[in-house]
């Protein structure tokens, strides 16, 4: 190979060098943000794994109790004032459904009474208050909350937690594939890499030879 040819090489040699460098880091790049898209998924699975569901009991014919999942009806069904906080900040006494909506602005229909329950629980933008009699016979309201009211309680959500564990496990095997694939492609990089960079000391070297010989020459 001439000198000019191989100089020419030596300069595709070169760009082709800078673009499997460029290529290399944009990949790193993608891992980066896969391992983000990984953390992101897992946070998404440890709220559900925190998440609960507001329970109600239920004393049946036979005098056994039965905990149900309850939505803001069954609590104001079953006697509670609900207040709620609303989007000015106050606190209002709601009776029904409509009440907390109009206070709050939150469609229950749209989400679910159940799941607005929770939501409203989890963010303390609830108050319960259980309907009782004083000393003399009146009726009176008390606040409770959940871990003091004997007839509230609060149970992970399974169905909630088991789509959760679907959709992680889905993610994850998406992820993996990537990464795979990523450190696949890394690796046929440096292998081309190494292989550039041999061929480029190899035409160095020669194109030195070929300079000594030619001076030799003319010494």
């Amino acid at each position: 190979m001439g000198l000019s040819a191989s100089q020419a090489r030596l300069l595709n040699l070169t760009a082709r060098m800078h673009d499997i460098e460029y290529k290399a880091q944009n990949l790193e790049a993608q891992k980066l943000q896969m391992a983000n898209e990984s953390t992101q998924v897992y946070q998404e699975y440890e709220n559900a794994l925190n998440k609960q569901k507001v329970q109600l009991k239920h004393i049946g014919a036979d005098g056994s109790a039965e905990y149900r999942d309850a939505s803001l009806t069954d609590i104001l069904d079953a006697g509670y004032e609900v207040i709620v906080q609303s989007n000015d900040g106050t606190w209002t006494v709601c009776q029904d459904a409509n009440d907390i909506q109009t206070a709050t602005g939150i469609t229950t229909a749209a989400q679910g009474e159940t799941e607005t329950l929770r939501n409203m629980v989890e963010a303390g933008f609830i108050v319960f208050r259980k309907p009782g009699l004083d000393a003399d016979g009146n009726q009176i309201f008390t606040e409770v909350n959940i871990a003091t009211d004997t007839s509230l309680q609060e149970v992970q959500d399974e169905t909630e937690l088991k789509k959760a564990e679907a959709k992680y496990e889905a993610d994850m095997r998406k992820i993996d594939a990537k990464d795979k694939k990523f450190d696949t492609d890394l690796a046929a990089l440096e292998q081309e890499r190494n292989a550039i960079k041999t061929e480029i000391d190899t035409l160095k070297t020669v194109a030195k030879d070929n300079v000594d010989r030619t001076f030799k020459l003319f010494s």
